[in-house]
C-alpha cells in the first residue's frame, strides 16, 4: 500500500514539473516575436548639426557714452545663408545694424571703430593691404551716416578727420573736417604731388601735428616735401 502511495506520488511530481517546464517554454516562445520586433523598429540614430565655430571678434567694440557694436552670427531665413553683422547698441537697445557680410569673411572686412569722437565715431572697413580703407562717420545717437569716403589720416583726442571723397573720379576730393569746432575745408596744396602717381594721395600725406588753433598736414614720402598749416 505504501509502495503503491509513493509511486502515485511520485508520477504526481513528475507531471507538475512537465506542465511548469511547458508553460515556461511556452511563455518563453510568445515573446520571443515581440522581442525581435522590437529590435527591428528601433529608431534610427539621428545626427546633430554641427555647431558653427565662432572667432571671438578681432576688435574692440566699446564706444564712449554706454554705446557699443554687437557682433552676431546668424542663419539668413531666404537664403539659408551664414552672416555675420555689426549693430550698434545702446545698453540693450538696437539702434541700427551698420555692416553685414558673409560668414565667415575677415572681421575687418566687416569693419571696426577706426576712432571715436564723443558722439560720433568713425566706422572703418579694410578689404587688404594696398586697398583703401573705406569711412563712415556715424552719429551715435541714431546711426544717422554724416560722411562717407577713404581714410586718410585722424586725430581722435583733437576730433580731426582728414580722408577722400570720390577717389579716383574727376570729382575727388581731399577733405579736412574738424569734428570739435564743426569746420570742413577742401585741401588743394597737394594736387600736383609725385607720389600720388604710384599710391594715390591717401598714402601720400598725415597729420603731422594739431592743436588748438591749426591743424598741421605734411607729405609722407620722399618724392615730396611739403607741410601746409590751417586755423582751425
Amino acid at each position: 500500500m505504501r509502495k503503491k502511495t509513493f509511486t502515485l506520488l511520485l508520477f504526481s511530481i513528475l507531471i507538475s514539473c512537465a506542465k511548469k517546464k511547458s508553460e515556461v517554454i511556452n511563455f518563453s516562445n510568445n515573446k520571443s516575436p515581440i522581442a525581435k520586433s522590437i529590435s527591428l523598429k528601433q529608431t534610427p540614430r539621428i545626427e546633430e548639426p554641427k555647431k558653427l565655430e565662432i572667432e571671438p571678434y578681432d576688435f574692440d567694440t566699446i564706444l564712449k557714452n554706454g554705446f557699443h557694436l554687437s557682433y552676431r552670427v546668424y542663419k539668413d531665413t531666404i537664403e539659408n545663408e551664414t552672416l555675420q553683422s555689426l549693430t550698434l547698441v545702446k545698453g540693450k537697445k538696437d539702434i541700427k545694424q551698420i555692416s553685414e557680410t558673409s560668414f565667415p569673411m575677415l572681421h575687418k572686412n566687416l569693419g571696426y571703430i577706426g576712432a571715436d569722437f564723443g558722439e560720433t565715431f568713425l566706422f572703418v572697413q579694410s578689404f587688404g593691404s594696398g586697398n583703401p580703407h573705406e569711412i563712415q562717420l556715424i552719429e551715435k545717437e541714431n546711426g544717422k551716416v554724416i560722411t562717407t569716403g577713404v581714410l586718410v589720416d585722424q586725430n581722435e583726442i583733437e576730433k580731426v578727420l582728414l580722408y577722400i571723397k570720390n577717389e579716383h573720379e574727376k570729382n575727388e576730393k581731399l577733405i579736412l573736417l574738424d569734428i570739435k569746432n564743426n569746420k570742413e575745408k577742401i585741401i588743394t596744396d597737394f594736387d600736383n604731388l609725385e607720389c600720388t602717381h604710384t599710391g594715390g594721395l591717401r598714402n601720400c600725406i598725415v597729420i603731422d601735428a594739431v592743436t588748438k588753433n591749426e591743424i598741421i598736414i605734411k607729405t609722407d614720402s620722399e618724392e615730396d616735401n611739403l607741410t601746409r598749416k590751417y586755423n582751425r
